[in-house]
């Protein structure tokens, strides 16, 4: 599957100072890297649409979930060449990544990498803004991961209704949309409690239903994952 491009812009937040801001435009694909079994390397092709040359510096780490946050703990399983590069306004730079190991994966296992702007150095009333850029490297296993997103519905103590998703499969999700229709037909949507839509293998996430104090009873839920859409009925007590 073909993946677009993300151009990862970082607009003058520094307009509300006196002089100027510069802000870099990267444009970077894909912005999911993912490996197959037993493939030991990719290539990330990072483009800079801006008028000026842009320093950058990448950073791998493996990549868990507690709660609604994501955990990055600094990793030495991936390596990246160049670790360092500046990418000329209007040029390019493919940056290669190697995984240690790949060949013996035994499950999915997940990291991200992280691009950050090494930012040149302020003059005058000129404000320099760095951009980070986070992309998820998910390495896949030597077999097909079961696919598994068990939902249910609670209230939290202040009253707001909650959707909570546990990944009981052995790979990773992202879900896309939810749609929430209560007895009456009504529809509702929901926010989710975390950054972004991934779910990993053995995470749970949250989203809050639109609307205080919903009434009990059920409500349908309509998902669209990346493993495809689903429909079902969960029963939202008192």
């Amino acid at each position: 599957m073909r993946l677009e491009p993300v151009l990862a812009a970082l607009t003058a937040a520094g307009c509300l100072f006196f002089g100027t801001a510069q802000a870099a435009v990267l444009e970077i694909s894909p912005v999911t890297i993912g490996l197959a079994a037993g493939q030991g390397a990719t290539t990330i092709e990072v483009r800079n649409r801006g008028d000026a040359p842009v320093a950058v510096q990448v950073r791998a780490y493996a990549w868990a979930q507690s709660g609604d946050e994501d955990v990055l703990t600094p990793t030495r399983d991936l390596i990246l060449s160049p670790p360092i590069f500046t990418v000329p306004a209007g040029g390019s730079q493919t940056l290669r990544l190697l995984a240690r190991g790949g060949a013996a994966v035994a499950g999915e296992r997940s990291y991200r990498l992280l691009l950050d702007e090494v930012p040149a150095i302020s003059q005058g009333q000129q404000i320099v803004i760095a951009l980070r850029v986070s992309l998820p490297v998910i390495i896949a296993a030597a077999s097909p991961a079961p696919k598994g997103l068990r939902w249910r519905v609670g209230r939290a103590p202040g009253g707001e209704t909650v959707l909570s998703a546990t990944n009981a499969g052995l790979g990773y999700d992202a879900v896309q949309a939810i749609v929430v229709t209560l007895a009456d037909g009504s529809r509702r949507s929901a926010v989710a409690r975390g950054k972004n839509p991934y779910i990993l293998a053995g995470a749970e996430r949250h989203w809050v239903v639109d609307g205080h104090r919903l009434p009990a009873g059920g409500l349908r839920l309509n998902v669209t994952s990346r493993n495809g859409k689903s429909e079902q009925t969960l029963a939202l007590a008192p």
